[in-house]
This record gives structure tokens, sequence and C-alpha cells, in this order.
């Protein structure tokens, strides 16, 4: 088999795909290329009522502005190798003034070139008004463009300074949430661990049935761990599966009804925002001593764009006490915060016989 032969095997080569021209032309020469295009239609207007030529205007304005467009582009490739920024605040001035003089001069020269070789004689001969006027009004034009593009690259540098900061902001942001959300399983693991062993020497085949329920929902964590936030249906059913576990340890004693609206069953919420509440509600809704059974009830509903959730229990709210209760509420408010910042409202107060936690959610997430 010959070399050529060999190639014939070869998979043919995907052609590259070729943007349109003007998304491969940078935005400093589209901008560059429409001011000058604006100067030359100006131009020539203004040359064929003074002229009272037409083609000589053309001729003119095009060599001229092609000109000062060169000239143009090779001050902005000087200026992008300066750092930042370009030149000291005092030498800026006369910096420009001088390079427009410059450029003004270029262009006086090319208008008297363009005399001597096509112009000599007509309209143009006596009405050109000396060499001076060339000069005089690409100068102006220089000082316009130095104007406008360093008043565009410091509002462009300022954009991307603001870009920046909103950025770390942001990933400082996520980082937090982040390390929130870690603190709620290491939470969630102790309780459950000191639930399961308290089980173990009178009632084994419950602890282990509260390993394998604990499994599950700590599959569940894992499944969602690179998630801040998930549907309000799925977090109803992560809640359904916690306090199975619970169910298991207070028998009978513990019962929890939902009721969740239609239409709030897509809503993006934080993941695992009832977990502090039910374990709460568990913890402190219980009372041995009386018998009296635990009766949890979860509502969500919309209105509008505000979600608002309620979780209720029996029970006796003390704000002041201090106790991993007090770290969950805690984490829960730090992440709404974060989430919906100026857009939430989260609040528990004793209301009669019960411990209400209301959660108020206004948009959709920060960081979802």
């Amino acid at each position: 088999m010959t070399a050529t032969d060999d190639h014939a095997f070869e998979a043919p080569r995907a052609a590259p795909l070729r943007r349109p021209l003007l998304a491969r032309i940078s935005g400093f020469w589209q901008a560059n290329l429409a001011a000058w295009l604006l100067i030359s239609m100006l131009g020539i207007a203004t040359r064929a009522v003074f002229f009272g030529n037409l083609l000589d205007a053309v001729i003119l304005t095009l060599v001229l502005d092609s000109i000062g467009f060169g000239l143009t582009g090779i001050a902005h490739a000087l200026l992008r190798r300066q750092p930042r920024p370009q030149f000291p605040g005092l030498k800026l001035i006369p910096l420009v003034v001088l390079a427009a003089l410059a450029g003004g001069a270029i262009e006086m020269a090319a208008a008297e070139g363009l005399r001597a070789l096509a112009f000599s004689t007509g309209e143009f001969q006596r009405a050109f008004g000396g060499r001076i006027v060339p000069m005089l009004y690409y100068t102006a034009i220089f000082l316009g463009w130095a104007l406008g593009y360093f008043w565009l690259t410091a509002d462009l540098a300022a954009r991307n300074e603001q870009l920046r900061r909103s950025e770390a902001q942001s990933a400082a942001a996520r980082a937090e949430l982040q390390q929130l959300r870690v603190q709620l399983d290491p939470h969630f693991l102790f309780n459950a661990l000191n639930t399961v062993t308290a089980e173990i020497p009178e009632r084994p085949d419950i602890a282990l049935e509260m390993v394998r329920r604990i499994s599950s929902y700590m599959r569940y964590c894992l499944d969602h761990q690179d998630r801040s936030a998930c549907r309000l249906a799925d977090e109803i059913e992560a809640a359904r599966s916690y306090l199975r576990i619970q169910e298991l340890r207070f028998d009978s004693s513990l019962t929890c009804t939902v009721a969740l609206a239609a239409e709030a069953a897509d809503f993006r919420v934080p993941h695992l925002i009832l977990q502090g509440l039910l374990e709460n509600a568990t913890k402190h809704g219980l009372r041995p001593s009386t018998g009296a059974p635990l009766r949890i009830k979860v509502e969500a509903r919309v209105d509008g764009d505000v979600l608002s959730i309620t979780v209720a229990n029996p029970g006796t709210y003390a704000p002041g006490a201090r106790s991993p209760a007090g770290l969950g509420l805690a984490n829960i408010r730090r992440r709404l915060e974060l989430h919906y910042p100026g857009r939430h409202h989260f609040a528990v107060a004793q209301e009669g016989p019960q411990v209400v936690a209301r959660i108020s959610l206004e948009g959709s997430l920060c960081y979802g």
C-alpha cells in the first residue's frame, strides 16, 4: 500500500467554521469605520455644495478620509502598546494636540498633491481656500476623534472593572453559599446518628430501618450537592423523606400534612431550605411528658411572583435560647439574603399554641 493509499483512509478534516466578517472585526475598527463613514458623508455633502462639483467632492473626500482612517488606526495601535493609564494626565493634552496638528499637516499635504495632479483648473482651484483650510478641518476632526477615543476607553475600562468586581462578588457569594450548604450535612448526620444510637439497645430493627432511610436521604443530598437550588416539589419530597426517618422514632406521635399549590411546585428554592425548620419542629415540638402528638403542617402557595411557605407545629418559641437550632435558622437567613437580596422575608413567631415559620420569596434566585 502506498503512502497515497494511507491517506485515503484518514477521516476528512472538518472545515473550520468561519464567522461573519463583522463578527471577526474588533469593536474599535467597527466604531472607527462607522465614524469615518459619517465624516465622509458629511464631507461629500459640504464639499459638493462648496465646490459645485460632486465628482470633485467625492474624489477629494475618499482620498483624504481614507488617510484619516489609516492615521487613526495607527494611533490606536500605538496607544494599545502603552500601559494603563496610557499617558500621565498632564502630558495628555499637549501630546494629543501635537498629534492632531501632525495629522492635519499630512492631510494638507495630500490635498495639495491632489490639487496639483488633478484639480489644476476649475471651481476647485478657485474655491480651495488655501492650504490652511484642510489642515484646520482635519486637525479639528482628529481632536474630536481623540476626545471620543479616550472617553470611550475610560468608559470601557470602568465597565470592565465593574464587571470584574461583580464577578468577584458573585464568586464570593457562591463560595459562601456552598459553605452554608455544606454545614447542613454534618448537622443532620450528627442528629440522625444520635437518634439511631438511642434506638439500637431497645429497638435494633427500627434502628436498622432508620439507617436505611438515612442512607436514602443522604443519597438525595449527594445527588444535589452541586446544585444550590431545586424545585419546591423536590424539596417537599426531601422533607417527606426526612420526616419518615423521624416517624420511625416517634411512631404515630408524628404526622405531617403538606398543602402544595400546583403553581408553586416548579418554583425554584434554595436546596434543603426546609430541613432546618423541620428539625426544629421535631426537636422542640414533641413533648414526651405530655404525650401530645406532633402535627406538622407545611403550606406553599404563589401570589403573582411571590412564593409563600409556612411551616407550623405545636410548641413554644424561645428566640433568646442559644442552641444548634439557632444556628440552623441563621443558616437559612443568610442563604435567603444571598439568594434573594431585598426580596425575601423570613420570620419565626409564636401564634397561639403553635410555632409558625414563614418564608416569602419574590422573583427568581440570584444563584441557581
